[in-house]
């Protein structure tokens, strides 16, 4: 019962942290090594994709505001024809008199400004720079769950380690009690039956280190998919797990960005109800036709009128004026799931606090009570069954040590993608010495 106990308990801690890892990092492992990871991490593609679309964006902004410049268009043409055409029009230099040409060509420039009556520009550029700030929120948070990713990779590591140590030192004790009764069964002192149960309790461990070298195998799995490294450990296996920090719902990154994709939904029904307005622009051109040897220029300075008359004009604002109403329900969905998700881990982040002073506790005591069992039982006032159950116990309780420290600074790391903390101040906090 306590090995399966201690296995279901290790499966809780390598379970959750196979959904969290995930970072690539491509620097050597040394001396302070999760700073370098986590620095290392800020170059995965994934973050670099990010960035990419947070320029895209700004991009897109600047495109916006550039629509109150024009346009312009540059054109350069020739053709022949079976038959003389007429090139251009009639000019009051020569009254009456085309130019008529069987091989025409016509080079020229035409430019046109729009001129922002209802605003129809302003809100498309209003909306691209909601669009440039729900891109870089979520170039944050991609590189937040970055590092995350490999916070939660390395505590997982590091509690597996303290695990491994924990059972390697409980080997060696079952296997010094297992030479002891050999002994003893050679000199009669004891019966055969206590040396065959030393040998199912080797069993049992080389059992569970075979799962325990399992699962470090899985977390450098996912450490090596994401960082590109070969069996990477951490150089040490004690867990640091910062100190908890108030964060308001509506603060967090996905509040914000739903906040952001509101106010662009918004702009965009705007631009749409202000698109069925009329439309004025300014127009010029100048031309330089040519043909049958002679050449003539023409030019036009004029404005245009339109308004747009088709259902679907209609019906597409209709559309964004509903996509701007969901998008408000969304940001208000937004901001009471977060709120759900802060409460679900600050409770997760104070259980597993509590859990690891409990367990700090109870390994010392265990650990008291374990070597006066060993006496015992040497001395044949116990019984090998209840020494394997004790030293099992301690085994358990050292298991649960490392895991509730790991849980504890997955849960502060969780938080802090919630957050938008700064990924400077992230890794500073992570890297604590």
């Amino acid at each position: 019962m306590r090995s399966l106990a201690k296995t279901s308990a290790l499966k809780r801690l390598v379970c959750p942290a196979l959904l969290l890892t995930g970072i690539a990092w491509n620097i050597a492992v040394q001396a302070g090594e999760l700073g370098d990871l986590l620095q290392a991490t800020l170059q995965h593609p994934q973050v670099r994709a990010a960035a990419s679309q947070s320029g895209a964006a700004q991009a897109q902004m600047d495109a916006a505001g550039g629509r109150y410049f024009g346009s312009a268009a540059l054109s350069a043409g020739w053709h022949q024809y079976e038959d003389r055409r007429v090139v251009g029009v009639f000019t009051p230099t020569t009254p009456g008199v085309p130019l008529i040409s069987d091989n025409i060509s016509q080079t020229g420039l035409t430019y046109s400004l729009p001129v922002d009556v209802f605003g129809v520009i302003a809100a498309n550029r209003d909306r691209a720079r909601h669009d440039l700030a729900a891109a870089e929120l979520l170039a944050r948070q991609q590189t937040l769950l970055k590092l995350h990713q490999t916070a939660s990779a390395y505590a997982t590591l590091q509690a597996l380690l303290k695990q491994r140590e924990a059972l390697a030192f409980y080997r060696q004790r079952v296997a010094a009690t297992h030479q002891r009764i050999l002994r003893e069964v050679g000199l009669g002192k004891t019966a055969g039956v206590e040396a065959r149960y030393a040998e199912i309790e080797l069993a049992r461990v080389a059992a569970d280190k075979s799962q325990l070298d399992g699962a470090l195998v899985q977390a450098q799995a996912d450490l090596a998919e994401a960082s590109g490294r070969e069996k990477v450990l951490p150089d040490h296996a004690e867990i640091h797990v910062p100190a908890w920090e108030g964060v308001a719902a509506d603060a967090t990154l996905p509040a914000q960005i739903a906040l952001a994709r509101r106010e662009a939904a918004r702009a965009q029904a705007d631009e749409g109800r202000q698109a069925l307005y009329p439309a004025l622009s300014l127009d010029a051109s100048y031309f330089r036709n040519a043909g049958g040897g002679d050449h003539r220029d023409t030019w036009a300075l004029g404005g245009v009128i339109s308004l747009p008359l088709g259902v679907s004009q209609y019906k597409q604002a209709q559309a964004q004026r509903l996509n701007a109403q969901a998008a408000s329900e969304q940001n208000e969905a937004a901001a009471r799931d977060s709120e759900r998700q802060l409460a679900s881990l600050h409770a997760a982040y104070e259980a597993a606090v509590a859990d690891a002073k409990a367990m700090e506790k109870e390994v010392a005591y265990r650990d008291q009570v374990a070597a006066v069992q060993r006496e015992m039982q040497r001395l044949g006032s116990q019984t090998l069954e209840n020494l394997f159950r004790h030293e099992r116990d301690l085994l358990d309780a050292r298991y649960r040590l490392a895991q509730a420290r790991a849980r504890a600074a997955v849960a502060w790391s969780a938080v802090q993608v919630l957050a938008g903390l700064p990924t400077e101040t992230y890794i500073a906090r992570m890297d604590a010495k």
